[in-house]
């Protein structure tokens, strides 16, 4: 009768310390957890760019108005940059290479929708539309963020 007692108790002592274990174990995660949760998001650079161009005059009709106006932010990273245009947010592939940045739109099917090129040593703007063939062709300046 004695031996049963011993065993019962090592076996409740063994209960408790895991059981404290799994208490431990649990909280350690929960505030791991709400640590991830609290840590500020990393943001990359971007650049805010207005540019006003118009459309070249070799390559058909110039749409009314003669001037468009697109605000354009690209990201530094090479991600994806977003472009608003005539109120239509749009979102393309961001391709840098020394001081040109050339942003590329696609449609559902991955078809080349429109190429925005822009230098930025002369600070000129560059619109191609491959399936209306058409290019628009202005200046950019830096905006405000």
């Amino acid at each position: 009768m004695n031996a049963d007692i011993r065993n019962s108790l090592r076996n409740i002592n063994y209960l408790k310390n895991s059981i404290h274990i799994k208490n431990f174990r649990s909280i350690l995660l929960l505030i791991s957890g709400l640590h991830l949760l609290m840590l500020p998001q990393a943001r990359s650079e971007q650049l805010f760019l207005t540019c006003i161009a118009k459309y070249e005059i070799n390559r058909g009709e110039l749409i009314k108005p003669d001037w468009e106006t697109s605000y354009l932010t690209i990201n530094l990273d090479g991600l994806k940059s977003k472009i608003f245009d005539n109120g239509i947010e749009k979102e393309g592939r961001t391709l840098i290479r020394r001081n040109s940045y050339t942003i590329t739109h696609r449609d559902n099917r991955n078809r080349i929708k429109t190429i925005y090129k822009v230098n930025g040593t002369h600070g000129t703007y560059k619109v191609e539309s491959p399936q209306r063939y058409r290019t628009l062709i202005g200046t950019c300046q830096k905006g405000r963020g």
